[in-house]
This record gives structure tokens, C-alpha cells and sequence, in this order.
């Protein structure tokens, strides 16, 4: 009875193919079809095989989720069976257990002490054919496409096979895989409600020809394990297809999105600051990204904030964006306290993520269009160098904001006129 479509993803390394691929013959007469995709296209698709299927490459480096979701529609097999990057069957799988019910369409596989690594394993195809995945350009990496997917459909009674039925061709040293992981774990840790008394918290949004990673920023918003009060949104007059992105967000019930001509990220801020209702707002840059549980962390710091701070900020998760559009991990830079004005000038990074009371942003009347570029540069200074001058800051040790180093941000384009910046401040 061959009712079993088997999909690997993210197999990356050719020799790991093979051996996943040698694995199948435990469960060979199950196997109807098998499926590679491949976002190395096409540098897998030469590996060889001597088993009795045929192998189908798929080129998947433009976008995972979409991929999947188009060729499921037409996946014949009763069950798809996934296995991911480092992974292979054991001789312990054994095909008569691989069978779901339409009660309990899902099948994962429990490893103890391996939480982090909580992927679907088997599918009913006409379940998934009608619960379609986050699509790659709206998550920071593929991981999150399958650990969001079986968050949303936890309600449908998952069965967990206890036996041990894969292992991991080798151990994963990697950091930034583990990095990965464990923010995706946190799409699914359920978290307390904070009480109710903790002041409000929005996020706002400024976008410029970020079309490529606005949807990321958007989805890290919407997924938070508490919501934001508001999410509110600017374009600040984007010339790439980020108009056409915003209008199909606009319907979300907690999304507001304003469009204006391009003035730079000041002006654009300024722009939808009257229509901030919260205590408190958070600025998010549209190339950037949240933690799944930012909002619960910031938010029981707000609750004992003391009522002089007009901004509280962390530490920054970095990430370099390659070549080929894949990130990987940097490092976590670490934040200090800011005693005077001295300090904030010469701080050897970017302050933030920067939580800013709103109260305190309206009395300055928000971010300062200075001279130096028109305003268009260094607004995230400028605004703080306005508000230490009534006010303190307060550094907290708390780390929920994901920083995508790339080449066309507009802080790397422009490094060279920072210490022009400092001088043009002193």
C-alpha cells in the first residue's frame, strides 16, 4: 500500500541526502513518492540514489511556504511524511504505526529533551491541503513556517509517536541554527496574560522600499504571545511594491496604515504620532523583527517603571543577511546604562530597542527635523538627545529584538557620515 508522499526540506549538504534518502527502505512499501525541496537548486539535484522511486527536485530558493503550498494541491498520496535538514528514519519506525485518522490528521514525534526541535512529521494530505503555511517572506526564517503551522493547528488533536523514530545524522553545534530554534520555540510557549493594570504598549512602523522584509516585521507584530494595543504603520512614500503589501493589511483589526510622500523616517514618525493612543510605543525599523513574547516581557517591566523614565531599552540580537538571502546569527550586543550626555554620544551601538513613554515624546514634539540631511539620518539619536535633556533613561537587561544587518539598510549605506553627525551635535 504506497500511500505516503515523502517531502524533505532543507537538505543542504548532499551526503545528508543520501543517507535520509537510504533511510526511506524502512518504510519502502509505504513510499509512493519522494520530493526534495531544494534551496540550493540545483546543487542537490544531482545526488544520486539506487533506491526503487523516483526522486523529484523542486526548486525552492524563492520561497518556501509558497512552494509547498502550490505543490501540495496536487500531492495523490493519503499522508505526507516530512523530514528536515538533519534528520533520517531509525529501524525502530514501523510503517503499520504510521497511519492518522480524520480526527487526529497530525503526527510529530516526541525526543525528550529535544523541545526545541518540534517539527509535523505526518500529515493527512487533505488536511494540509486546507491549512496552507505562513509563506516564507512573512517569518525571519523557513524553521518558523512549520513550528508556526503546528501552533495553529494544535485544536486538531496532534498524536505524538513516542518511539524513536528519528534521529539526527549529526549533532547540531551550529549557533545560529540553534538560535533559530529557540526563538520558533517561543511561538509556542504559552504565557500568562499581563495584569491588567500594566500601561498600554504600541508599536510603530516606519517603511521605505522595504518590500522585501516589511511582511516579517508585520507578522512578528501579529504573532505576539500578548498583543500590542495598537500596530500603526507608515510609508513614507516607497517607490517598490510596498503600497500593494500594506493595502492587504490594512483589513487586520489591530493594523493601522498611513501612506505620504517621501520626507525621511522623522518626518514620516511625526506623521502618525497623533494617532498613538498607548502609554507607551515601541519603534520597530521595517527590515527588522520581534520576539514572539515582546510585548509580555516589555510590559511587565512597564509595571514598575518609575514615572521620571522616558525610555526603556535592552539589548540588541543581530543577524548578517548573506549573499544569497539566508540569515545567520552574529551575536547579542549587550547594552549599558546611560549617565549623561557624554555617554549617549560616543555609546558604542545604536540605543535600543527603544520603548518610549508617549507622554514624553508628545511634550518634545517628537522626533527633531534637524538640519544635518534634512532630518533624514540619525533620527534615533536626535530624538534621544532631545528627551535626556528633561528626562532619564533605563536600561534593563531583556533581549526581544532582532536586528537584520544587510546591505541596503539605510544605516549601512550612510556609516561614513556618523562622525560627521557627532560633530555637527557638538
Amino acid at each position: 500500500m504506497k500511500d505516503i508522499h515523502v517531502l524533505f526540506i532543507n537538505y543542504n549538504i548532499r551526503n545528508d541526502l543520501r543517507k535520509a534518502l537510504s533511510s526511506l527502505n524502512y518504510i519502502l512499501p509505504r513510499v509512493n513518492k519522494v520530493t526534495v525541496l531544494d534551496s540550493h537548486y540545483p546543487y542537490l539535484s544531482s545526488a544520486d540514489s539506487s533506491l526503487p522511486f523516483d526522486i523529484e527536485y523542486i526548486d525552492a530558493r524563492h520561497d518556501l511556504g509558497t512552494t509547498l503550498n502550490t505543490y501540495i494541491q496536487d500531492i495523490e498520496s493519503e499522508y505526507v511524511l516530512f523530514l528536515f535538514t538533519y534528520e533520517l528514519l531509525t529501524p525502530a519506525v514501523d510503517g503499520t504505526t504510521l497511519t492518522l485518522k480524520d480526527d487526529k490528521p497530525i503526527m510529530t514525534v516526541y525526543r525528550e529533551g529535544k523541545e526545541l526541535y518540534e517539527f509535523p512529521f505526518m500529515v493527512k494530505t487533505s488536511f494540509l491541503r486546507n491549512s496552507p503555511f505562513l509563506l516564507e517572506r512573512e517569518v525571519p526564517f523557513r524553521e518558523v513556517i512549520f513550528h508556526s503551522w503546528l501552533l495553529k493547528n494544535r485544536s486538531s488533536n496532534v498524536i505524538i509517536l513516542k518511539e524513536d523514530v528519528i534521529e539526527e545524522i549529526r549533532k547540531i553545534s551550529n549557533i545560529t541554527t540553534k538560535e533559530k530554534l529557540s526563538f520558533a520555540y517561543k511561538l509556542k510557549k504559552s504565557s500568562p496574560v499581563p495584569i491588567s493594570s500594566a500601561p498600554t504598549l504600541s508599536v510603530m512602523i516606519s517603511n521605505f522600499n522595504m518590500e522585501k522584509f516589511l511582511s516579517i516585521a508585520i507578522q512578528s507584530c501579529i504573532t505576539q504571545t500578548v498583543p500590542f494595543d495598537q500596530i500603526v504603520i507608515v510609508d513614507d512614500g516607497s517607490t517598490d511594491n510596498s503600497f500593494k503589501l500594506l493595502e492587504k493589511w490594512k483589513t487586520h483589526p489591530n493594523i493601522q496604515c498611513f501612506f505620504k510622500s517621501n520626507e525621511g523616517k522623522a518626518k514620516a514618525l511625526n506623521y502618525i504620532l497623533p494617532f498613538i493612543t498607548s502609554d507607551f510605543v515601541l519603534e520597530l525599523d521595517s527590515d527588522d523583527w520581534l520576539d514572539p513574547d515582546a510585548v509580555l516581557l516589555i510590559k511587565n517591566k512597564l509595571g514598575t517603571l518609575p514615572p521620571n523614565i522616558a525610555v526603556l531599552y535592552g539589548n540588541w540580537r543581530y543577524w548578517n543577511q548573506n549573499s544569497i538571502g539566508e540569515i545567520e546569527f552574529s551575536k547579542i550586543r549587550q547594552g549599558k546604562t546611560i549617565n549623561n550626555r557624554e555617554e549617549l554620544l560616543t555609546y558604542p551601538f545604536p540605543l535600543g530597542p527603544r520603548i518610549y513613554r508617549t507622554s514624553a515624546l508628545m511634550e518634545g514634539e517628537g522626533f527633531p527635523i534637524i538640519d544635518f540631511e534634512e532630518g533624514r539620518l540619525y533620527e534615533d539619536v536626535s530624538v534621544l538627545v532631545q528627551l535626556f535633556k528633561k528626562h532619564k533613561f533605563l536600561y534593563e537587561n531583556f533581549t526581544i529584538y532582532n536586528v537584520r544587518k544587510h546591505d541596503n539598510s539605510i544605516t549601512k549605506k550612510n556609516h561614513s557620515k556618523w562622525n560627521d553627525f557627532r560633530k555637527f551635535l557638538t
